[in-house]
């Protein structure tokens, strides 16, 4: 893999129909900075009306590229300890493959990608699970689906490979949030430039709004070279 500790791959989070008129003055104030390549995580079980899709599409016609994001982002139930804690520490209540079997998440995967087809919108090249908990599943069992890359949260898995990347993000809506995400944050960037890798930066539609705005305000704002997966993957790995 060509590597850069100066680039970035940016994936903005949770668009769905509640979130989108946020998700929209948020790409325009990357604008701003003259940022207009991102993956856009999309939650198709929502209730997308059309003029909602048709900006799906304006965005997808601007360069975003347009990534599969589990179904409704709610896990159904709390399946076993395991995604009890993970829901308290981390993922809340949307970590929705947690909840799920085997057959379950590779049927949501696949309904996740029938929905861009039937939106004629581009096949996604990207699947990212909520909370980027893939669950109950191998990377062999995911070999039956259309997507070319999945996120997690210690890397990317695309054809075949596992490549070890490091993730800052900045969704911290209380203090001890702000703490350890911070923490967590600074750790990974430290990372990057020890391992002259690409550093992943993944916002949600309120994030410079919350207790870390300032923090992602000053990363963008550094000008990296900024990609969404399937253009640093296709173009520049």
């Amino acid at each position: 893999m060509n590597k850069s500790n100066h680039s970035i791959i940016l994936s903005i989070h949770d668009i769905m129909p509640d979130t989108l008129d946020d998700v929209i003055k948020l790409i325009d104030l990357l604008a701003n900075k003259k940022i207009v390549s991102a993956t856009c995580l999309i939650v198709p079980g929502r209730s997308w009306n059309k003029k909602q899709i048709e900006q799906l599409h304006y965005l997808q016609n601007c360069g975003f590229d347009l990534a599969g994001h589990g179904w409704n982002h709610r896990a159904r139930s709390k399946k076993n300890a395991y995604h009890y804690f993970h829901s308290l520490i981390m993922s809340r209540n949307v970590a929705e493959h947690l909840s799920l079997s085997s057959k379950e998440i590779i049927q949501l995967m696949f309904k996740c990608a029938k929905w861009f087809d039937e939106n004629d919108l581009n096949a996604p090249y990207v699947y990212i699970p909520p909370a980027w908990a893939l669950g109950n599943v191998t990377w062999e069992d995911l070999s039956v689906l259309p997507y070319k890359l999945y996120e997690t949260l210690s890397g990317v898995y695309h054809n075949g490979e596992f490549h070890t990347l490091p993730l800052v993000g900045y969704e911290a809506d209380n203090l001890i949030r702000i703490i350890a995400v911070k923490g967590l944050n600074k750790m990974n960037r430290i990372y990057s430039k020890i391992k002259n890798t690409p550093l992943r930066v993944s916002i949600h539609p309120n994030d410079l709004e919350l207790g870390l705005g300032n923090d992602l305000n000053r990363i963008l704002s550094m000008n990296p070279k900024i990609f969404s997966y399937r253009d640093y993957f296709e173009k520049v790995k």
